[in-house]
């Protein structure tokens, strides 16, 4: 098989192993992903973010074909249990391309809004060990014990080491894509990394006393890329994901479930989003049901609502009539800004009071990671803060931000009344 991709131009998956892509492709539950879009309500902000997790299910797996590509060139380095025979190979392919196979309509902004709401990583377990899902037979036809060792390989437990970080780690073939391919979409190039450069720059290595293989970098060539990576990922959160507007619309849609659990389903409710609100358990073939088209579907009908409220919040997020938002200084008490808020929300008579929230998210530039080393040349190892100055500066930042978020009448009462923590 060859696709054509934006991101990654031609991908191939045509030996015995990537078979096992070819197969997974065709089930229902991998076809699902293609109504989901990767990016939520992002889209709302920047209109090239409609891609969906199908597309980056399929670079995921690419980046994992090329991963393996280059630790068998590494073989030699490591001893004979921590080389990825055709088994492992075949693993790490599936859970690649399966990793988000959980997520709910609009991605992370479903889990984020529902209250209860199982993660995404729990609903992909379900969907891969339900013996009635398409990937569980697939999987289960290669080897009866494939379906749990892919389920384990997501969540980043294998026995070789390096194998489960490529899955769920610093520099996994996830975040791989999703930077690349979520900047390239919205056309915010800060998230561009250099791909080839890292994965030609990892090496592995045993550490003394030890018998497992850990990821490296190499010091002398890969530290520009795996800094160029963390600073990717730092400015596609400020560009993109934490984007007023985004945030705006997803305080909307929170604030429509909120009244929908006040109200009980509505007339247009789906029958698995009505049990999610009632907290009712769903089956993986309910929770299989919805996609964003299920969940745009109920936006419409909620527009005719005869409750003016409900009426009003579907309504803002399919005409794109979002709240709007005030920049606070990090250092603002929120709890006070809450109040004063109250305050202008009350005697403006907007209800509920809910329709207006203080939005704070503190995010570290880098995280150390003490299992991941640069090694020189000369052998020497050291931690990536040790050898990088741009990650040891960043590892003392804290990115932060803090708005209020309310809707459009109260501009004006607002700006007033928060001057002094602006």
């Amino acid at each position: 098989m060859i696709l054509r991709d934006p991101v990654h131009g031609l991908i191939a998956f045509k030996s015995p192993v990537e078979s096992v892509v070819v197969r997974l492709l065709d089930c229902r539950e991998v076809q699902r992903l293609r109504r989901i879009r990767a990016l939520g309500l992002a889209s709302l902000a920047y209109p090239g973010g409609e891609h969906s997790r199908f597309a980056h299910a399929v670079g995921s797996a690419h980046v994992m074909r090329r991963y393996l590509d280059r630790v068998a060139a590494l073989a030699e380095d490591v001893p004979a249990h921590d080389r990825i025979d055709d088994e492992h190979a075949m693993i790490a392919l599936a859970a690649a391309l399966l990793h988000d196979l959980g997520h709910g309509p609009y991605s992370h902004t479903f889990e984020a809004v529902i209250p209860g709401m199982p993660r995404h990583e729990l609903w992909t377990s379900r969907i891969l060990l339900d013996p009635d899902s398409e990937v569980h037979q697939t999987l289960a036809s290669i080897d009866p014990t494939m379906p749990n060792k892919v389920d384990r390989l997501i969540h980043g437990e294998s026995e070789i080491r390096h194998l489960a970080r490529a899955v769920s780690g610093t520099f996994d073939v996830d975040r791989c894509d999703y930077l690349l391919r979520d900047s390239y979409m919205t056309g915010v190039r800060y998230g561009t990394l250099d791909l080839d450069w890292l994965l030609a720059s990892l090496r592995l290595y045993v550490p003394e006393g030890q018998s497992a293989a850990y990821l490296a970098v190499d010091g002398d060539k890969g530290l520009t890329a795996v800094e160029s990576f963390f600073l990717a990922r730092l400015y596609m959160y400020r560009q993109v994901y934490l984007h007023k507007a985004v945030r705006s619309a997803e305080v909307v849609l929170r604030s429509l479930v909120r009244r929908l659990c006040e109200l009980g389903p509505q007339p247009g409710t789906p029958s698995a989003i009505a049990k999610l609100l009632r907290g009712d358990p769903l089956s993986t073939g309910e929770y299989l049901d919805m996609d964003d088209r299920t969940l745009e579907t109920a936006l419409h009908a909620y527009c005719g609502s005869s409750d003016p409220v409900l009426a009003d919040l579907a309504s803002r997020l399919r005409h794109r009539k979002l709240f709007k938002s005030l920049r606070l200084r990090p250092e603002a008490d929120s709890k006070e800004v809450k109040a004063r808020l109250d305050a202008v929300l009350e005697k403006a008579g907007v209800r509920p009071a809910y329709l207006g929230i203080v939005d704070r998210v503190d995010l570290d530039a880098y995280t150390d990671d003490a299992a991941l080393v640069v090694i020189s040349s000369s052998g020497r190892r050291e931690r990536l803060i040790d050898a990088s100055p741009v990650l040891r500066g960043l590892s003392r930042e804290r990115f932060v931000q803090h708005r209020v978020i309310f809707p459009p009448e109260i501009r004006a009462e607002v700006r007033v009344a928060l001057a002094d923590f602006r």
